[in-house]
């Protein structure tokens, strides 16, 4: 399938996607502001100016995917007044769909429950309610003249309730149509630089001996482009050096999406100090900007980009391979190779695998190897948490989308990166593992920490 074929693919599926949420984003709007404004010329004006931000944000974002594909792409114009505001557009609607659909959740459950209560209190007046007599009717309140001025009362009680409402669901509506671009802006700003280290110690019972304590730092997708400059490759790379690990490994996309990114990474690597060595393994996005390319620039760096490719050594007398696949991608994309890297393992050596996409997990397991380290989900990039509840849209279509899991000795851990993609958005905070293997249960623990 060539790739011409599979872009039009794509691009089809995202009109499709994202024009369905707009739709549904325009829709609520519609209603909220129909409900909430009577004067016709209001309701006019604000039908425009959603006309006319959708055509607008259309017009920004859906070339945006043409033009990476072009030398266009490295101009600062397009970059700053396309591609960025294109992001930022498409993460402003993302979040306001959906506040759209829990707004239309929490109203189909309020009529429900409104429908239950108004069926019950049938049922219970049918079953011998309080009944009115005709000889009371005569003499009923409600033919009475103080009645007549409760009903007035009422009335006028009624309408100011629906005035009050109206007032209500205009100013809640209001808040909820602004709150997405200061989510999306604002707090991205706020949180796409500040660090954290997550200290992970792993346990594994039947660890060797020589490899108690070993420390590993472990980052993913860096993403070295518009969104991700060199200095702040820097930073990152410093932060890591502090952590003074055994090992590092750069689980894929160390750059964003053009050839003219690579320079980003090829003149900072050389920073990262370990005791033995730094790896990595190539993600998608690798191969959208240039695999060969990469591994060019990197070839007489201190890092070695490992394509389905495994390294054995020994670490205090204890024999450790370390195997990294290519991208395992759909289709004509994937170009993982985890049997070929595994027929080059040490049968003895206690085994970790580099696979940029964390469903590798699975086959991981099958190779009997004890620990995977992945990325490739950015958690998102748009995730929230409320106290002990957490609100993570990626975890819906991700099976392993972030953090650790365990399934019997084996061990997988997704780093939710350090970069951005897309969108200049982030509210999922960068991170920066730190994973030391132990065989002593009370060491095991589990605390992240800002950098």
């Amino acid at each position: 399938m060539n790739n011409f074929f599979l872009f039009l693919v794509f691009y089809t599926l995202m009109i499709l996607v994202f024009g369905g949420m707009q739709y549904v984003v325009y829709q609520t709007f519609t209603k909220w502001y129909t409900f909430s404004f009577t004067s016709p010329a209001t309701r006019s004006r604000l039908k425009k100016v959603a006309i006319g931000v959708l055509i607008a944000g259309n017009f920004l974002f859906f070339p945006r995917f043409a033009i990476t594909y072009t030398t266009w792409h490295e101009l600062l114009f397009i970059q700053q007044f396309m591609i960025n505001p294109g992001g930022i557009y498409f993460a402003f609607i993302f979040v306001l769909f959906v506040f759209s659909a829990l707004y239309t959740l929490i109203r189909n459950i309020s009529t429900f429950t409104s429908f239950v209560r108004r069926f019950l209190k049938r049922e219970q007046a049918s079953s011998g309610g309080p009944q009115i007599s005709a000889a009371n009717k005569v003499d009923s309140p409600s033919s009475s003249p103080s009645n007549l001025q409760t009903s007035s009362s009422y009335s006028g009680s009624t309408s100011s309730g629906l005035y009050s409402r109206r007032q209500f669901i205009r100013t809640a509506g209001t808040v909820a149509f602004g709150a997405p671009l200061l989510l999306t802006t604002g707090l991205s700003a706020a949180t796409h630089r500040n660090y954290v280290i997550s200290r992970q110690t792993l346990l594994y019972p039947n660890l060797p001996s020589g490899l108690e304590g070993l420390k590993i730092a472990h980052i993913s997708d860096i993403h070295s482009g518009i969104y991700m400059n060199p200095s702040q490759i820097q930073e990152i790379f410093e932060i890591v050096n502090s952590l003074d690990p055994n090992l590092t490994v750069i689980t894929g996309d160390m750059v964003d999406t053009h050839e003219s990114e690579i320079p980003g990474i090829r003149d900072t690597v050389d920073m990262l100090k370990t005791d033995y060595g730094v790896f990595g393994c190539p993600g998608n996005h690798d191969h959208y900007a240039s695999i060969n390319g990469l591994m060019s620039a990197l070839s007489d760096k201190p890092v070695t980009l490992l394509r389905n490719q495994t390294r054995n050594f020994v670490i205090n007398g204890e024999p450790i391979s370390l195997l990294g696949i290519d991208d395992a991608g759909e289709a004509g994309r994937n170009f993982d190779d985890l049997d070929l890297a595994i027929a080059g393992a040490n049968p003895d050596a206690f085994k970790i695998l580099l696979s940029h996409r964390p469903h590798k997990f699975d086959d991981a397991i099958k190779h009997d190897i004890n620990l995977t380290l992945s990325g490739h989900t950015h958690g998102g990039q748009i995730g929230f948490d409320f106290g002990p509840f957490e609100l993570y849209p990626i975890d819906l279509f991700q099976k392993y989308s972030r953090g650790h899991y365990q399934k019997g000795e084996h061990q997988l851990y997704v780093n939710v990166g350090v970069g951005l993609v897309g969108a200049p958005i982030r509210l999922v905070r960068p991170e920066i593992t730190e994973i030391t293997l132990t065989s002593r249960p009370e060491l095991k623990r589990s605390e992240v920490v800002s950098a």
